[in-house]
């Protein structure tokens, strides 16, 4: 099930001057380092366990990540202290969106991102699914990237993450979900990683507006394709910025204050062709919990537009509830549910829940 998480965020001063400033908050929480620190114990395990990825991984930091890496001062500084993995290791796990287009076949990450007009405004509701569930949920942290300003935005990912998956900002709330990519002996680029553009954008000052958020979004390179949920308060409209491989994108707005995005291109626009061909029809609940993420999306789009449309202009409140509702029910709800957020984007705010993995579960609440 999903559990609130109340505890006070963790604080990333993220125009300080040096990586050790940045990061102060973790690596002064013991608690919270050595979460991280199990984490990539165990990642490190399963990712870099033959000495072959170990060299691979040595080979794209020093011909790739040292000349144009991004945030790899962060990277580095993370790597040093915690002593677990090297720092080309540590550059690796810091760009799994990317790798996991690499291992498509293996790892079939999700994501459910859902924009309702409320009568007080845009609401983003978010459901991180993705692998690893017994890893990765135990180190899932609320922070809040601060600068010398003051200004405060809420993020939410696992401990040690340099990227932004998840924001919300006075202004302006924003997610990030797995896009697929048709088979290509190319299947990533040289660009930077969509989570690395997310904290770029939660670090420009200027942008806190959906329109300002959009052109930045879409004249910057990426490394993979990629969805980019976003709603602001000050416009009508929510949005997903559809990205293919090849760096086209598509803009497909919200349609009578409702906006459903999880892990397959619009069918009827320029990239449908790019979807799996294979999708899952119907299923048992179990089934439906233990399915394909990129199988079964259609249904989970299908399944959260039908359950949550009846809710445009209602009350915030009771729009929250009904998110939650509609995001127990598999296969929204399945094995790889990570945590849940719930941002308000008028008042600069976000929820957290996080995944107990005491065990599985055919329901959240």
């Amino acid at each position: 099930m999903m559990l609130e998480d109340t505890r006070p965020a963790l604080r990333i001063a993220h125009d300080a001057a040096a990586p050790a400033e940045r990061w102060g908050a973790l690596r002064a929480s013991e608690a919270d380092w050595q979460a991280f620190r199990a984490m990539c114990e165990a990642l490190r395990g399963t990712y870099f366990g033959f000495p072959v990825q170990r060299w691979l991984a040595w080979g794209l930091y020093h011909t790739v990540y040292r000349k144009v890496g991004s945030f790899l001062a962060d990277s580095d500084f993370l790597a040093d202290e915690v002593g677990v993995m090297s720092r080309a290791e540590m550059a690796i796990m810091q760009r799994q969106y990317t790798f996991a287009h690499l291992a498509s076949n293996f790892v079939k990450p999700g994501c459910s991102s859902t924009c309702v007009r409320t009568a007080e405004g845009w609401r983003l509701m978010r459901s991180l699914d993705w692998g690893n569930l017994n890893v990765m949920a135990p180190a899932v942290r609320a922070y809040e990237y601060v600068n010398t300003a003051g200004r405060v935005t809420h993020t939410a990912g696992v401990q040690g993450m340099v990227g932004v998956l998840t924001f919300c900002r006075k202004g302006l709330a924003g997610s990030i979900n797995f896009a697929p990519n048709p088979k290509s002996l190319k299947p990533i680029g040289r660009g930077i990683d969509p989570l690395f553009l997310l904290r770029l954008l939660v670090e420009d000052p200027s942008i806190d507006t959906l329109e300002a958020a959009v052109e930045l979004i879409t004249r910057t390179k990426l490394s993979a394709p990629v969805f980019i949920t976003l709603c602001s308060d000050k416009s009508d409209a929510a949005a997903v910025i559809e990205i293919a491989r090849d760096g086209r994108y598509n803009v497909r707005l919200a349609k009578d204050g409702l906006l459903v995005q999880t892990n397959h291109f619009d069918p009827n626009g320029p990239f449908g062709e790019q979807n799996p061909t294979r999708v899952m029809q119907d299923g048992s609940p179990w089934e439906w919990y233990y399915s394909d993420l990129l199988e079964n999306s259609q249904r989970r789009s299908a399944d959260l537009e039908q359950r949550l449309r009846h809710m445009v202009g209602a009350p915030a409140t009771d729009v929250e509830i009904a998110c939650r509702e509609a995001y127990s029910v598999p296969p929204t709800w399945n094995h790889e549910s990570i945590y849940w957020t719930f941002a308000a984007p008028g008042k600069g705010s976000m929820k957290l829940w996080v995944r107990d993995c005491a065990g599985d579960y055919p329901h959240a609440i």
